[in-house]
């Protein structure tokens, strides 16, 4: 499978489509770029077109919005204003080089499982909800999975790679006990946090099928494999995605988390953009259920695609809280 040469003068196409397709793009409706995309891949300079390069990876260009530094800025600001430096260097790291890490990782296992499925690579973003991997891939709805699935799963060799380094610093493979209770000493703490973020990530990208994010990608598919209808399962993706998303709200509000709050918000608003394209009987549109639905947002199974390879890579941004 050939891979696209990284180029970093290549303009973002942040549109709903991870690249910019050979057929014309029909006006998508989807995801955290929801902007409109013309057939030459220009785009409208959206929020989500505010970034910068970072270079690129095995032939993949590397984007960060401009809010994931400003992010990491404030985070670590808020640590060193207690007045205890290791704080603050700590939360420097993990919002930091670790974060930025451990999610580029985790869009990386989307993108070899998009190469994997004989799909294309355009791109990564990276900002503080998580990352975004813009792929296309002209395979079914067990395809779908597979992608959906690779992302999450990077977690578990980054927490056991963690673990080991932990191990190593403590003394723990010498018969002592490794535990991710934090005991005060740097490195080892910073190992810690390290693990309970792949953890967390991993349970929260698997267990949480709230769309767009890589469970509701997951729920999706499954739904499709199972032989629901493209109609009803957008209906069903809507509903759980959107009392999930409440939920994640709430849950933000109570223990005053922010980040909680926008990633609820973000999930709620994708929710409704996918319930109203699927009330005017136009999934056609969507990126996601593109492949399987007729011009009228037709009802076949999920692996039943019968369009052109051009159209059916029609497909969108993969990742989210990552």
């Amino acid at each position: 499978k050939k891979k696209r040469p990284c180029r970093t003068s290549l303009k973002v196409v942040m549109s709903s489509t991870h690249y910019d397709p050979p057929a014309p793009i029909r006006q998508p409706s989807y995801d955290s770029s929801t902007r409109a995309t013309s057939s030459s891949g220009q785009t409208g300079g959206g929020f989500m077109e505010r970034t910068f390069p970072a270079g690129c990876l095995f032939g993949i260009p590397i984007k960060v919005h401009i809010l994931f530094p400003l992010y990491m800025a404030i985070t670590t600001l808020y640590g060193f204003s207690g007045g205890n430096p290791e704080v603050g260097a700590m939360r420097l790291l993990l919002n930091g080089p670790v974060l930025f890490g451990t999610v580029l990782i985790h869009e990386l296992g989307h993108c070899f499982a998009t190469w994997h499925v004989g799909g294309v690579v355009h791109q990564i973003l990276l900002w503080p909800l998580g990352g975004l991997a813009y792929v296309g891939h002209d395979g079914d709805a067990g395809d779908d999975l597979k992608v959906s699935i690779a992302g999450p799963l990077t977690h578990v060799p980054q927490a056991l790679a963690w673990l080991g380094v932990l191990a190593a610093a403590t003394g723990g493979t010498g018969g002592g006990t490794v535990t991710l209770i934090n005991d005060g000493q740097f490195g080892p703490d910073l190992c810690r946090e390290a693990i309970i973020i792949n953890i967390s990530l991993f349970v929260f990208n698997l267990c949480v099928p709230a769309y767009p994010l890589d469970g509701g990608r997951i729920l999706c598919a499954s739904l499709l494999l199972c032989g629901v209808g493209v109609s009803t399962a957008a209906t069903i993706t809507v509903i759980v995605s959107g009392v999930l998303s409440i939920m994640i709200i709430a849950l933000g509000v109570y223990f005053m988390n922010v980040m909680s709050i926008f990633v609820g918000g973000w999930v709620l608003s994708k929710a409704y953009e996918l319930h109203k394209i699927n009330g005017q009987g136009r999934l056609d549109l969507h990126p996601v259920f593109s492949k399987y639905a007729d011009g009228g947002g037709g009802s076949y199974g999920g692996g039943a695609s019968n369009l052109s390879s051009a159209a059916q890579f029609n497909n969108a941004q993969q990742g989210g809280i990552a």
